[in-house]
């Protein structure tokens, strides 16, 4: 498993990326736009494997299905994030014998720029407390991953999640394998540092927490 990676929202997308391009070491390229949900993207890779998603309001979409939480987020911050390089049924299967309740595996794609296609299948926790401080779950199928064709910002350093119910969300993640440092906080949120030839950039979560995506 590896932290695939971290979704950031800002409702302007372009003053989400010029505050990636101000803080690491080259502009996050667009990525396109999400068919019926409202938004688009920039990509950033912080490694190989990991990336930020810059995730803003699209201005050409209208009439769209915008999630209420996503339309109702004031300013800019981590709104989620996903695990990937992981078999997505036997986590499933896993999840289920932890008794641990999943939602079903959901297939997803879109269009890029440049005209390829990226195909991904996800899955995720329902019912539980900690909203966005659990990732969900992303299998990229035989796309190519987007770190590979993304401009390189720098590299995630450390990450973190905090929360009042540390022992709670370390069993969760302990049942699920995940090798996440959870620390004993007053809140609940996730703390990520990236490193770049401008120094260190601490990225958090909104507060307060988003519930995250649902799927």
């Amino acid at each position: 498993m590896r932290i695939d990676h971290l979704v950031w929202y800002n409702a302007d997308l372009a003053e989400g990326r010029r505050y990636f391009a101000g803080h690491m070491d080259c502009e996050p390229l667009y990525g396109g736009e999400h068919p019926g949900e409202g938004t688009a993207n920039a990509v950033m890779a912080l490694g190989p494997t990991t990336y930020v998603e810059i995730l803003g309001r699209d201005v050409n979409q209208a009439g769209c299905d915008l999630d209420p939480e996503v339309g109702s987020l004031i300013g800019s911050g981590l709104y989620h994030w996903a695990i990937g390089g992981i078999d997505l049924s036997r986590l499933k299967e896993t999840a289920r014998k932890a008794g641990l309740r999943g939602g079903e595996l959901v297939p997803g794609g879109r269009i890029r720029p440049d005209g390829t296609r990226l195909s991904w299948t996800c899955w995720g926790l329902r019912d539980h407390p900690f909203g966005s401080i659990i990732p969900f779950f992303i299998d990229w199928m035989d796309s190519e991953h987007p770190a590979l064709s993304a401009p390189v910002g720098g590299q995630l350093k450390t990450f973190e999640v905090v929360t009042p119910e540390a022992e709670g969300l370390r069993g969760i993640f302990h049942a699920l394998q995940l090798g996440i440092p959870v620390r004993e906080g007053n809140a609940q949120g996730i703390i990520a540092s990236t490193e770049s030839s401008k120094g260190v950039t601490e990225l958090h979560s909104f507060s307060p927490l988003p519930r995250g995506y649902v799927i």
